[in-house]
């Protein structure tokens, strides 16, 4: 009985690691400009997808859940920068719809610096969004990020903030 414990703690601990590593490393998939991505931070952030010209992040940090619908924060950061602002990071703060499988976004903000970081500037806020609501299209990032955001339950603190 205890050999058999001791080889499931093996067996746990193996299937552990990456899923360990992916949480403090960000893959590269082949991409050099990836490495001096930064994954924490204030938000503790999680890699979601790395393609070759951007890298998708989104945290619980801040998560909200009400019914069906999720409020997080999603993070892109760009090789190259991209227009209209020659942005190399965006932030955006989204909702997400786990039963129509629908996404809206309620803010936007644009940095000059990947990770987040606009040299001693503060960042471009998008004044045009997405109030919209608008489909998932299956096999794509954003039905990762759905994925993810779904995965978040709702939280009850045991003690009142005052």
């Amino acid at each position: 009985m205890k050999r058999q414990f001791v080889f499931l703690s093996v067996v746990l601990l193996l299937a552990a690691g990456p899923a360990i590593a992916q949480l403090t490393t960000v893959p590269s998939k082949g991409n050099d400009w990836v490495k001096d991505l930064q994954l924490r931070g204030k938000m503790d952030w999680e890699w979601i997808e790395t393609y070759p010209e951007q890298v998708y992040f989104a945290t619980r940090h801040e998560a909200v859940r009400t019914g069906d619908v999720v409020s997080m924060w999603m993070r892109i950061e760009y090789k190259f920068p991209q227009s209209p602002l020659a942005h190399k990071s965006a932030l955006s703060h989204d909702d997400w719809n786990c039963k129509t499988h629908e996404r809206s976004t309620s803010g936007v903000f644009f940095y000059k610096w990947n990770n987040l970081q606009n040299d001693k500037d503060e960042p471009e806020h998008s004044t045009e969004l997405l109030r919209n609501w608008e489909k998932v299209a299956p096999g794509t990032v954003g039905e990762t990020l759905l994925d993810f955001a779904c995965g978040i339950k709702q939280f009850t603190p045991l003690i009142k903030p005052q």
